[in-house]
Order: C-alpha cells, then structure tokens, then sequence
C-alpha cells in the first residue's frame, strides 16, 4: 500500500514523503505518512494541515475550512484573533502537532472521525503538507490530498491518496492566511 510522493521543488528534490497506512476506520481513515527529508541547519520541517468539510466541526465552528487542529474541542484553549467563536487551536501555531508532539516522533498521523449524518453525507478532505519553516516563513515541499465521506447508513467511502488539485492548494493556503495572518505561507 505504501505510495510515495516525490519533492518536485529544488529544495530536497529527489526526496519523498510516503503513505504508509491508509486505511478505512469504523467511522472515518487512518493515515501515516513519513519522509527521507534530512532536517537542515536553521529550518525545521513541519507538517501543516487543512480540512474543507460539512460536517460536525463546521456546524460548531461556522467554518467550511480551517487549519487542523482547529474545533470544538474543550482541550484546545488556544483562541485565535481571526477566528472568533466557540472554537480554538491546540495552540497558537498553524503546524498539526505541538513542538513537544512533534519531537516525538516526526511523521505525521491522524485518524479522523465523523457520525453518520441524519440524511444525505458528510464529506471531509485534508490537505496535508510536509513544509519546511524558518521563523515565521512556512515553505511547502510536497502535498497529499485526502479524505472520506461518511453516509446516513454509517458506510465510510474514503476517497483516493493523490496530489491536491491546484484549487485544494488555493483553499489550502487560504485557511492558512485567514487563521495565522502572522505567518508568511509559500
């Protein structure tokens, strides 16, 4: 299963990052992605990630798409400025794991989940990103896009690994401007 995607940029060209778990949960995906990037001096590698969806957290938080992590979620204290509400970040940075969390272990995991709606579907697609950071410049190296709907009858459809389409990365970077305007994205 695993499927690589290579960096096609002249910054780590010839690197990759790979899908090594995909796979349908119950009630959403598992994903696993990791990387042959070697960390260079003054930068950190990153991984940042969008949603674009309809489902529980857009119905909390009035938001189609936003920065993960971004929700309802009474253990992210995090307000942001530009995102009034009753939803907040885990922090104030838009990279998916904390500093701590991402010293951990440098791949990035997720294993996202929905309810079955009442009617009709909830769709839910990421944009993940490996990027490359210096201060507050977030530089992205190479892109997946993902996700799955999730059915009245509690089926799981989960949609294909690939690369976003041009308009995902416009969405993308949008969500990223919009909640984290401190920070310059390319």
């Amino acid at each position: 299963m695993p499927v690589k995607f290579a960096i096609t940029g002249p910054t780590h060209k010839g690197k990759h990052i790979e899908v090594t778990i995909y796979r349908k949960t119950a009630s959403g995906m598992e994903i696993k992605i990791t990387h042959n990037i070697p960390s260079s001096p003054g930068k950190q590698l990153r991984w940042v990630q969008t949603i674009t969806e309809n489902g529980t957290f857009f119905k909390a938080c009035g938001q189609s798409s936003y920065v993960d992590p971004f929700g309802p979620d009474a253990s992210w204290t995090t307000a942001l400025p530009s995102m009034p509400g009753v939803c907040n970040a885990d922090d104030a940075k838009p990279f998916y794991e904390t500093a701590a969390e991402f010293a951990a272990s440098p791949d990035f995991y997720d294993r996202p989940s929905e309810s079955p709606p009442a009617t009709g579907r909830t769709w839910l697609n990421f944009v993940t990103a490996l990027t490359e950071v210096t201060g507050t410049t977030v530089v992205h190296l190479v892109a997946v896009a993902w996700g799955f709907d999730r059915l009245a009858n509690g089926t799981v459809a989960e949609n294909s690994v690939r690369r976003p389409t041009e308009a995902q990365m416009k969405e993308h970077g949008r969500a990223l401007k919009k909640m984290y305007p401190a920070y310059t994205f390319t």
